[in-house]
């Protein structure tokens, strides 16, 4: 670091920009940010070495954000801990990082009230946004996101998904933050790590927020902080890759993060869950991103214990505290009931 970059003076927030050919979505994107009433805070767009024009639309029409661009795609996990490593090494004293996805339009209170709520809640490691489903008009109101929430059948799900806005009103503790729109404390990453790289894609955001949990942190979603989203505009969904993922991250997910009384406590849902859903998957045809996809995660287990091993030594919570995360309500035989159909066709 130079006489130059010591002199920087590191803004509250950074927000992070993952792109990846995001030329038809970019610019509502970072007009957004242009717009937002939070003055103090930073941009900086990480391109994941797109095709597209995009890198020159951002170096072109958006000066004032910083352009990090790349010859290799990353992925979303390590295309961002590249992205927050760098405010690390040139911001090293910013309290907050944000990220956000480069298919978004933040509403302009975005990040005023990310940080507001942050400030106010010091226990808090991250907190969530309300993403909206946005087709390119913003209209109906149709929430995409309202936090994550976690089954007991082992899999992440979208809290308030389909729902109307106005269902979400408070703002309040929650399971799980999605990585699209979503705060995080910059002093618990360097603490607890960062998105875990060999995820690349998917569920990489669920295992953060297992960490953060485990660490004796609070997650909270923001009903205020509210962003539209181009639902699946990057990865098409139940594409053959988004499957695969879906397959090998979900049973890394288990296997870092879940206390051992947990999984025993649960093993019927999940198996069982499991089983109907590769079957339906396998019905289907799909049987090279399902089959690669579990042969995968086994190929990865000896790492995944490892890291296992890590983060339930310096869990700081107890497991029945862990277990009020999980969602329960809901008997596992419904899950189970709406795969059967799938698979047989009603």
């Amino acid at each position: 670091m130079n006489e130059e970059e010591k002199n920087i003076v590191s803004p509250l927030a950074v927000v992070i920009v993952l792109n990846w050919n995001g030329e038809e979505v970019i610019r509502c994107c970072l007009e957004s940010l242009r717009e937002q009433t939070f003055k103090g805070f930073k941009v900086i767009v990480v391109d994941n070495a797109s095709t597209d024009r995009s890198p020159e639309i951002v170096s072109r029409e958006f000066p004032e954000f910083e352009l990090l661009r790349f010859e290799k795609n990353y992925g979303f996990a390590e295309g961002n801990n590249l992205g927050i490593s760098h405010v690390w090494d040139k911001y090293p004293g910013t309290k907050y990082v944000a990220l956000l996805n480069n298919d978004t339009s933040a509403r302009p209170e975005w990040l005023e009230k990310l940080v507001d709520a942050m400030e106010k809640n010091e226990n808090c490691g991250a907190a969530a946004s309300k993403l909206l489903c946005w087709d390119g008009e913003m209209k109906p109101q149709f929430v995409d996101s309202a936090g994550d929430i976690f089954f007991k059948h082992g899999l992440a799900g979208k809290r308030g998904f389909g729902e109307l806005s106005e269902n979400y009103t408070v703002t309040e503790p929650i399971f799980g933050a999605c990585a699209g729109a979503a705060i995080y404390r910059s002093d618990m990453l360097r603490e607890i790590g960062l998105l875990d790289e060999d995820f690349f894609c998917y569920n990489e955001d669920v295992d953060l927020c297992f960490r953060i949990r485990l660490s004796g942190r609070n997650i909270i979603f923001v009903h205020d902080a509210e962003v539209w989203h181009r639902v699946s505009y990057s990865a098409k969904p139940f594409s053959d890759r988004v499957i695969y993922w879906a397959k090998r991250n979900s049973f890394w997910v288990l296997v870092k993060n879940l206390p051992a009384k947990l999984f025993f406590r649960y093993f019927f849902s999940i198996i069982c869950y499991n089983m109907l859903s590769d079957v339906r998957w396998l019905l289907g045809g799909r049987f090279k991103p399902v089959l690669k996809g579990r042969w995968d995660a086994i190929i990865g287990l000896r790492k995944m214990l490892a890291k296992r091993k890590e983060i339930q030594s310096s869990r700081k919570i107890s497991t029945e505290e862990l277990d009020s995360w999980i969602i329960r309500q809901t008997p596992w035989f419904v899950s189970l009931r709406r795969n059967v159909k799938k698979v047989i066709g009603n």
